[in-house]
């Protein structure tokens, strides 16, 4: 059987998924691999699924404030401060509903005859940008053409040998800075943003020394708490940025 990539985005967008694009097995192969920063670790997409001979990256339309919650286990002290065979619940709405969306195109194509798994381990950013979906901005978050930074990434690997597309070449800041300016704890530079000033790293790492204390303050006074275990995501830079904010929510499936 024949799986097309027009069929595949079909796909995503009857899920509920926003913008969709594929990538080739070469270009998979490209991608970097390894640790980042401590807080994530990326793996070859082969090691994810052997047979994989494409990537269908896709993003949710982030339309509402709360789908940027954060609940953490209270045992939780921070990335990189516990053994690898203890667990601890982390959770991020985003990443629970686009993972779960990643899961049904998954399951999709597997009952069309192919092998699929969400992928977990992908630098998914830079996939995006090569699935012709957008590109990362100045404040290293991505940008995509239709919303913006009001977007989340997620991606599903295949066997299936989609005809990729064509990578995202324009340039969606220009001279913009306005995340840059309006980042109240100056984390940002274009392109470049210092982890451990940023309000989310610390609120992601309540048990950790390598947090200044300004930045902690920051954070106390500006990120907002629903409950005593969770918080909503530092949304400050992606609210300047102009790129896609015409978009209504109504647009969004």
């Amino acid at each position: 059987m024949v799986l097309t990539s027009a069929e595949v985005k079909a796909a995503a967008r009857d899920v509920g998924l926003s913008i969709a694009g594929v990538i080739s097995l070469e270009q998979l192969r490209s991608l970097p691999t390894g640790d980042v920063g401590g807080v994530h670790t990326l793996v070859p997409a082969e090691e994810e699924l052997p047979t994989a001979r494409s990537a269908v990256v896709v993003g949710y339309h982030i339309w509402d404030p709360i789908f940027n919650v954060h609940t953490l286990d209270p045992r939780w002290r921070g990335f990189g401060l516990h053994p690898e065979e203890e667990r601890f619940e982390f959770h991020q709405l985003y990443s629970e509903v686009v993972g779960r969306k990643a899961w049904r195109l998954a399951s999709w194509i597997r009952d069309r005859g192919f092998d699929a798994v969400p992928a977990g381990s992908l630098p998914l950013k830079r996939a995006a940008a090569l699935a012709g979906l957008g590109m990362q901005g100045k404040n290293t978050v991505f940008l995509s053409k239709e919303y913006g930074p009001r977007v989340r990434l997620g991606a599903v690997l295949t066997s299936a040998e989609l005809e990729p597309d064509p990578p995202f070449e324009g340039d969606l800041c220009g001279d913009c800075t306005r995340c840059i300016r309006a980042c109240p704890t100056k984390a940002l530079r274009p392109h470049e943003v210092t982890i451990k000033r940023c309000m989310v790293y610390a609120l992601e790492s309540p048990g950790t020394d390598d947090v200044d204390a300004d930045v902690r303050e920051a954070a106390e006074r500006l990120i907002i708490r629903p409950t005593r275990g969770s918080f909503i995501e530092c949304t400050i830079c992606l609210e300047a940025c102009p790129v896609g904010r015409e978009r209504p929510a109504a647009a969004q499936p």
